[in-house]
């Protein structure tokens, strides 16, 4: 849906302006003819610097999800795609969102299919949300597909957040942590400092460490403060490339607790989406494929994309898992039961369900094992200022 700015006469022949919200400028001008306009000029009104802010936004998580439940129940209700999208625009609070929906309303109407349409954003859709609209299309279930599809992003959701819920209380502290400590040492020690030398006490040397650290932060406050600022930057853009995201996931996945807790994530996910698309009518080896894309792991990532390639020459996928050391027993005894009674994709639910169980219960330990670890942190840290603090004021206290 784009916005129109124009000029036209009304009925009383007196020249007003305005705009008006259509998908095309020839069913804008439809519409103001039908409210008694004579149209004069008409232009689309072009995005301002705060509109293509927004657009730098992107599509939360949460909003596609309540679109692809809501698209569901309308489809379900035998609503057209077409105005099922329309309705789903225009209610939508995600000004970003709503042009996306509206360019994938253009191209249905202008004779796409569906999962073409989306596949134009896939940053928004996934790779595994185009496959499961295409399923539907060529099943005709379109709201049972979309409906899994939305309790299958909604258990993702909820097990992201869980992980992320447990890591705020770390980092509340670390941060209060780290202002503690800069504000000490830019503003409260250097008055001791002086108060120090002035009375020519001498210093204990964890003190003269500290005034030492406090001497050099207040001189280089701004360079400090722009390495600190290059650093962050310089991480977040490695972060986002492919070498970048490919080694963070390696580190992560090698973490004592962290690493654990990222394996049973990935074999969840790995389950749930495989047994979605499986459920779905998806080809095994074409699904693998797709599953592939969203595995964190680059390891795991290759590891699926080898199964693919040996269950399309034959070999079965229980053997795969068998034969790997990149997946656990569970699966591969589970996925042997599945190939023998032909349910593999609700074999492959309760796996999904067993790993998500994993992980809730290591998240929960490793948020009773941090505070322990973060209150000695603390401790050692407030023990360090004692000493630094009064040690010398007590040695003045002794000398007066």
């Amino acid at each position: 849906m784009a916005i129109y700015t124009y000029t036209a006469k009304n009925m009383a022949g007196k020249t007003v302006g305005g705009s008006v919200d259509a998908r095309t400028k020839d069913l804008a001008v439809s519409l103001l003819k039908g409210q008694g306009m004579y149209v004069i000029s008409i232009q689309e009104k072009k995005e301002t610097i705060f509109d293509t802010f927004l657009n730098f936004r992107g599509v939360s998580q949460g909003d596609v999800v309540t679109f692809t439940r809501q698209f569901s129940t309308m489809i379900s209700a035998g609503l057209p795609i077409s105005r099922a999208l329309e309705v789903l625009a225009a209610q939508t609070q995600s000004q970003n969102f709503k042009k996306i929906i509206y360019d994938i309303l253009r191209n249905v109407e202008g004779g796409a299919s569906l999962s073409t349409a989306l596949g134009r954003y896939p940053e928004v859709f996934s790779v595994t949300y185009q496959a499961l609209v295409k399923a539907g299309e060529s099943s005709g279930k379109m709201d049972v597909i979309l409906k899994r599809l939305a309790d299958n992003m909604e258990a993702q959701r909820d097990l992201n957040a869980r992980f992320k819920g447990a890591m705020i209380y770390p980092m509340v502290v670390l941060i209060a942590m780290v202002g503690v400590f800069v504000v000490l040492m830019v503003f409260v020690v250097p008055k001791l400092a002086e108060m120090y030398t002035s009375m020519d006490v001498e210093l204990p040397i964890v003190t003269r460490i500290m005034i030492s650290t406090s001497d050099f932060m207040v001189k280089n406050i701004v360079m400090l403060s722009i390495i600190v600022a290059a650093v962050v930057l310089a991480i977040r853009y490695y972060a986002k490339s492919d070498k970048g995201k490919y080694y963070i996931a390696e580190i992560t996945m090698r973490l004592p607790v962290f690493g654990k807790i990222n394996k049973d994530k990935d074999f969840a996910q790995f389950s749930k989406t495989l047994a979605l698309l499986i459920n779905s009518a998806v080809p095994i080896v074409e699904a693998l494929g797709i599953v592939s894309t969203v595995m964190s792991s680059p390891t795991f990532r290759m590891a699926v994309l080898n199964a693919a390639r040996q269950v399309e020459k034959g070999t079965s996928l229980s053997s795969f898992f068998k034969s790997s050391e990149h997946f656990p027993p569970l699966l591969s005894q589970m996925a042997n039961v599945g190939e023998e009674t032909g349910k593999m994709d609700e074999v492959l639910d309760r796996v999904a369900t067993y790993y998500e169980g994993e992980v809730d219960n290591k998240v929960k330990g490793l948020s009773a094992a941090l505070e322990p670890i973060i209150l000695i942190i603390l401790g050692v840290m407030v023990g360090f200022l004692i000493i630094s603090i009064i040690t010398p004021i007590y040695k003045i206290t002794q000398a007066i």
